[in-house]
């Protein structure tokens, strides 16, 4: 049998020191701060304190990602048209995916005849879906 790597078994001592922590008494974890010269009071200050500026980095780490994707998003190009996609041809496409109640159509487009579509309003859901589809 081979011994574990350095990184195992540092995260075996970690994970023994958690359990040990975890199952001491509040009394017994301020006995050994005293014992150590630290004031109980002014380490769950210390300790209370780490962990909400850990939560305000984490949150502000996410919101600056979010940030990033919005703005990744907003500077996506859309997908040029083809100038060479008719109505008919538009108006046939949706009537398939209507068929096939295909699931990327809102219930408003599944409900719609596209043949009482303006060809505006044809074309634009047309690229919408295709849109979707990148």
């Amino acid at each position: 049998m081979t011994k574990p790597d350095a990184r195992k078994q540092l995260s075996n001592v970690w994970q023994a020191a958690f359990e040990d922590l975890m199952a001491m008494s509040e009394s017994e974890i301020d006995a050994e701060l005293r014992e150590l010269d630290l004031d109980p009071a002014t380490a769950a200050q210390k300790g209370k304190k780490a962990i909400e500026d850990g939560i305000s980095q984490a949150r502000a780490s996410h919101r600056a990602q979010l940030r990033e994707k919005m703005a990744s998003a907003r500077d996506h190009a859309m997908a040029p048209r083809d100038q060479a996609v008719s109505v008919e041809l538009a108006r046939q496409r949706i009537a398939q995916m209507q068929a096939a109640n295909d699931g990327r159509l809102t219930l408003a487009a599944r409900n719609r005849d596209p043949k009482n579509m303006s060809e505006e309003e044809v074309l634009d859901l047309y690229w919408q879906i295709e849109e979707l589809n990148r």
